[in-house]
């Protein structure tokens, strides 16, 4: 509390000039395209750190996909390339980012793009696929170039926004009165809600967000192989086993909690979120582990990191015993999130799901 109030000059400079960039696209004064001939669905945040945009956006693809032509399309967070380029299934994140290549390599029937300009690569995606029905944005919310048929908001259950302040001070990139221009917020990350404690969230929302407010939590799957010539993981009785967890997410918190109950010792190893893990970062991950007093242990580390680590030279003893944890996103009450979705038009007409 006594930094935020240091950095508040900072923060409210920050705030000011977000602020008017908003005003001036809310007055039409800067430019925003809107693509009538296709459904263009924004998913994003106000906040810096994890909310769980690319498990939301996975979500949206499995629910419309098997319906409608689809393509996602992304910045390319960290990537070392420029303007618009195609994700393949053989692209590395360094190409692309790492966030993109995990969902081409999860749905290869996807196109995926990467584009600083948004605008530009919603056109080249119709050019090149003219035949779409939707595009999903990912983390475009600040992105006001483009006016999308749809905004879904994504704020953390842990983290709410009414109690956020803008940076440096805090984690908002804009004011949190600005959430109102999204069409929908999802609460994601959330322990198992009554109906009771959904609506009183929803209230304590209300001022900054007046409309529909719907809350996700995370499903966590078995453990998978990071590489493809690794066995299964082994059964083993929780009380023999050890693990140390290595992420390179911002809010690696929640894993941990989900996996410590489940093993005898959960040692972690966390790095910055999108972090490019080195030959020094897997020598030390290699220590760590060594130092670890049991027979049976592995390293986890979560899908997105998976990537990397695929990018990365990894010895064989390390592969061996490297492992990811696949994850999921339910909604509490899909059939009205389903019910919102309709209502997003193209030129086609309504989407029917």
């Amino acid at each position: 509390m006594f930094l935020r109030f240091i950095l508040f000059p900072f923060s409210l400079i920050y705030g000011v000039i977000t602020g008017i960039r908003n005003m001036l696209y809310d007055r039409r004064r800067l430019p925003s395209v809107r693509f009538d001939n296709v459904a263009v669905i924004c998913v994003g945040n106000i906040t810096v750190g994890g909310t769980g945009k690319t498990p939301h956006v996975e979500y949206l693809i499995r629910l419309l996909s098997p319906r409608y032509r689809m393509a996602v399309l992304s910045r390319g967070y960290k990537r070392k390339t420029r303007g618009f380029m195609l994700v393949e299934t053989c692209s590395t994140a360094r190409e692309t980012g790492d966030e993109p290549c995990q969902i081409k390599q999860k749905y290869p029937h996807i196109p995926v793009a990467v584009d600083a300009d948004r605008v530009h690569g919603v056109r080249k995606l119709l050019e090149m696929y003219p035949d779409l029905r939707v595009i999903l944005l990912d983390d475009a919310f600040q992105h006001r170039r483009i006016t999308p048929s749809l905004s879904i908001l994504l704020a953390d259950y842990r983290r709410p926004l009414y109690r956020d302040g803008m940076l440096p001070g805090g984690r908002l990139r804009e004011w949190a009165c600005f959430a109102r221009r999204a069409d929908m917020m999802i609460v994601t990350k959330t322990p198992d809600l009554s109906e009771q404690q959904q609506r009183a969230i929803a209230t304590r929302y209300a001022r900054i967000f007046p409309k529909s407010i719907y809350f996700s939590r995370i499903v966590y799957g078995t453990l998978c192989p990071v590489f493809p010539d690794v066995p299964p993981f082994p059964e083993h009785q929780p009380a023999q086993v050890a693990l140390l967890l290595v992420t390179g997410i911002a809010s690696p918190q929640p894993l941990g909690h989900h996996l410590r109950p489940r093993v005898a010792a959960l040692h972690t190893l966390y790095y910055p979120d999108h972090h490019a893990f080195t030959r020094q970062d897997v020598e030390t991950v290699t220590a760590r582990l060594q130092g670890i007093p049991f027979a049976r242990k592995y390293v986890v580390t979560t899908e997105k990191d998976a990537v990397r680590f695929r990018q990365t030279d990894i010895p064989i003893a390390l592969r061996s015993c490297l492992y990811y944890v696949p994850i999921t996103v339910e909604l509490t009450d899909e059939s009205a999130f389903v019910e919102a979705l309709n209502s997003v038009s193209s030129s086609g007409g309504t989407l029917s799901i």
